[in-house]
């Protein structure tokens, strides 16, 4: 603890020393110096003071964390540019006294953009402060390092339909950081509990959207999304000790598996081999839009899938010879459906975001494969964000798609698991400015959960968690920032938790051009 706010002090100071600077050959540099501090009563810290943060939140009733950061962005008038950013936390009763949560570089040419290191980034097509975040990809982790590569912001193709085509998307590779964490967290586990080392991260995004904002206000959105973890080498821990289950493959050829999803060699997992190579999953996208200068409203769908049955809706059948014999379609039940709504300016509420997310069917509960002299069926028992060697969807402990899905650190056994994958969810949160230096914000969620295909749970368990939250920013006072947020609990799964965090923020420019 010691250690991480001496590392702190040097950044806080070279901040303040040069807040009052006008001029720098850099560019626009602005600092961040920020506080949270949460207690709280019950099991564990509520469920809203913990998500969508980013990874820098904890379950212990009582935390803290001080984190400093210098950012430079883009200078949009340059044809080409670059920004940086480095932000580093110390922390109280967290998963690490020390974070390095933010540190990288980023290139810029027109549209087209380069990334280096670990940036925080939030769900495609989502509020970022009143949804709950994506079935895919959500703030809820910490975010990992990664060389990502693409259009980041809708850009015109003006070559193509008199301007009224409008693409983005991405691909990167990267590395997950957790895997001392996993190996600490395992220290309690029971025999054969496993953890992974050294996996490898891979994710990419195709947008596009149709609308011409001069002509009308209407637009169509319509993206996929794809990720897909790999390599690394599986431990794991008897009584007496821990062994390497198996070295996952990681030369470049497993790198061309993940970006076009391929089976594995014969140095891969017998499962990987017959299916993907690693832990592929994805979602696909609809968003309907329709904006003026006043007010907007938008409506928007995301597909989860983590196979072909879920990706196309298909469900493949077999003769008694066990070859493919036909083909069924299978409606998409599970999914997020959202609503966000832009209000006209008045005093009381902004914008208004409702969402639902159901996720119990999963292709179906049976899973038949052929065998013998039987027909069989092959589909069913998608078990969401789970899989055997990487175990689930999660970075530090915190799934990185929607919270919903609840994180491995509520389990109850020490291990990475996200055994609560058949849900229902209703999600609500709407904001206002009341005056020039109030804000708030008000986020409530009701889930019900089913355990999953492989592990129910003997009865349903309801979960309801609301949030209120108020920000103060002093006209006098430039640059500071004074947040209140009070969140309640009701549950039999995460516990009765009531509680508060107070955060201090004080940010500013140390420089313009």
């Amino acid at each position: 603890m010691k250690l991480a706010f001496k590392l702190l002090i040097p950044i806080i100071l070279f901040a303040f020393s040069a807040a009052q600077a006008q001029k720098s050959e850099w560019g626009k540099i602005k600092y961040e110096i920020q506080t949270d501090i949460a207690a709280s009563m019950g099991k564990h810290t509520p469920f809203w003071l913990v998500s969508n943060r980013h990874g820098l939140s904890s379950l212990d009733n009582y935390n803290s964390n001080l984190s400093a950061g210098i950012f430079r962005n883009f200078d949009e008038k340059r044809g080409f540019t670059w920004a940086y950013g480095i932000e580093l936390a110390g922390a109280w009763n967290h998963s690490s006294p020390f974070y390095i949560q933010q540190l990288y570089a980023d290139v810029k040419y027109n549209c087209w953009e380069l990334s280096f290191g670990s940036k925080e980034r939030w769900a495609e097509g989502k509020n970022p402060s009143l949804s709950g975040g994506g079935l895919t990809f959500s703030p809820n982790a910490r975010p990992i390092p990664q060389i990502r590569f693409g259009i980041n912001e809708y850009t015109t193709a003006r070559w193509l339909f008199n301007e009224w085509l409008h693409i983005k998307g991405h691909i990167s590779y990267g590395w997950q950081t957790d895997g001392n964490f996993q190996q600490s967290h395992m220290k309690n586990a029971p025999k054969k509990s496993r953890y992974i080392k050294n996996v490898l991260f891979h994710e990419k995004t195709a947008f596009i959207k149709i609308g011409k904002k001069e002509r009308t206000p209407f637009s169509v959105e319509m993206g996929v999304e794809m990720y897909t973890q790999f390599g690394g080498n599986v431990w794991e821990k008897h009584n007496d000790g821990e062994i390497i289950l198996q070295k996952l493959p990681h030369s470049y050829k497993e790198y061309l598996k993940a970006f076009i999803p391929l089976a594995g060699g014969s140095e891969s997992t017998e499962m990987d081999q017959t299916n993907i190579n690693g832990n592929v999953l994805g979602s696909l996208h609809l968003a309907l839009d329709y904006s003026t200068d006043k007010w907007g409203i938008k409506a928007y769908y995301e597909h989860y899938y983590e196979d072909h049955s879920g990706l196309f809706g298909l469900d493949y059948h077999y003769n008694r010879e066990g070859k493919k014999r036909w083909i069924t379609y299978l409606p998409w039940r599970d999914g997020l459906f959202g609503l966000e709504a832009t209000l006209p300016k008045n005093r009381f509420v902004n914008t208004i975001v409702y969402e639902f997310i159901t996720s119990r069917d999963q292709s179906g509960p049976i899973l038949q494969n052929p065998c013998g002299d039987m027909m069989g069926q092959a589909g069913g028992k998608d078990w969401y964000y789970t899989h055997s060697y990487y175990q689930s969807w999660q970075h530090w402990g915190m799934s990185m798609c929607n919270p919903h899905f609840l994180s491995p650190l509520y389990n109850k056994l020490p291990n990475m698991t996200m055994p609560y994958s058949r849900i229902r969810s209703h999600h609500l949160g709407f904001n206002g400015t009341p005056c020039e230096v109030l804000d708030y914000r008000i986020m409530a969620s009701w889930t019900k959960h089913w355990g999953s295909y492989e592990d129910p749970l003997p009865t349903t368990l309801t979960q309801l968690s609301t949030m209120g939250e108020i920000c103060y920013t002093p006209a006098k006072w430039d640059g500071w920032k004074f947040t209140l947020a009070i969140a309640y609990d009701h549950s039999k799964l995460i516990g009765n938790n009531f509680g508060s965090m107070l955060t201090i923020c004080k940010s500013g420019w140390l420089s313009n051009k």
